[in-house]
């Protein structure tokens, strides 16, 4: 477990390096921070997760009617995933995008991030092998200058990848620094 935990670390360093290094992506940190939650009752096992995350702009962005905005970001995260009294490391990388209104104070966000985790067996449950597909939305509110609040839905499957799918539901809360 410590060597494959070693090398998705590694690995997810290498992905959100390159996309930090690249001149033509011209990346602009637009968050930093903490969430955890825990999943619904559908599986076998009960989860919760942890994770730090970091949300970059990228360069497509477009204004909407009624002073809402369309903007797209790129997301990595990285963080453990515990279950059936076991755990493994889980982290993603992914684009979405930033629905944004009311002077800027409310976040509609959506996407879609590849993941790997560490281990797939948590007690009874198997989630069937190390590549997943993470799909969110949620919603963010930014009352207090830099301080973002959230809620996000988020589902995990490696889309019938492997035998065993049974598929991966969490509410998460958060808390972030926007830039």
């Amino acid at each position: 477990m410590v060597r494959t935990f070693f090398w998705a670390t590694i690995v997810t360093i290498l992905i959100v390096w390159g996309f930090l290094s690249s001149e033509a992506m011209a990346l602009d940190l637009q968050m930093l921070g903490l969430r955890g939650g825990i999943s619904d009752h559908r599986n076998e096992e009960d989860f919760t997760q942890y994770e730090g995350f970091a949300t970059w702009n990228l360069l497509w962005s477009w204004n909407l009617a009624s002073n809402w905005s369309l903007t797209t970001y790129i997301e990595a995260n990285a963080g453990l995933l515990k279950g059936g009294g076991e755990s493994g490391f889980v982290g993603s990388i992914g684009p979405g995008l930033n629905f944004t209104g009311f002077k800027d104070k409310i976040s509609i966000l959506m996407g879609v991030n590849p993941t790997v985790i560490s281990k797939h067996t948590f007690g009874d449950e198997d989630l069937g092998g190390p590549i997943q597909f993470t799909s969110h939305i949620g919603i963010d509110l930014n009352f207090v200058r830099h301080c973002v609040i959230g809620y996000r839905f988020q589902h995990m499957s490696n889309f019938v990848f492997y035998d065993s799918n049974p598929g991966l539901n969490l509410h998460m809360i958060e808390i972030g620094y926007r830039f």
